[in-house]
């Protein structure tokens, strides 16, 4: 199997929530990091004020298991909403990448 690398962008809702942004991409990183077949999180921002999440797995079967048991969590829909309050999700962008 191939490394699995997952990208997601998005713009903010409001231009003035990057330090909310970093406050909560700091915690996706230290709940991510404990996560079995975890490779490594970057995220970062263009001129344009967009974000990019880069996350690198061992494998998609790593990447997928991860999100079903994130998914499967009671707290999950209001782990969405707070990230759907920083996060435009109608301007989120994903692609999967099977790195060989």
């Amino acid at each position: 199997m191939s490394e699995y690398f997952v990208t997601m962008s998005f713009e903010l809702n409001d231009e003035n929530l990057m330090n909310d942004w970093k406050a909560l991409s700091k915690e996706i990183d230290e709940d991510i990091s404990k996560a079995e077949g975890f490779i490594s999180r970057d995220s970062g921002v263009d001129e344009a004020g967009r974000v990019y999440c880069l996350v690198k797995w061992q494998n998609k079967t790593h990447q997928e298991n991860f999100m079903q048991a994130l998914e499967s969590k009671p707290e999950w829909p209001k782990m969405m909403q707070h990230f759907s309050s920083i996060a435009n999700m109608d301007t989120a962008v994903n692609q999967a990448i099977d790195i060989f």
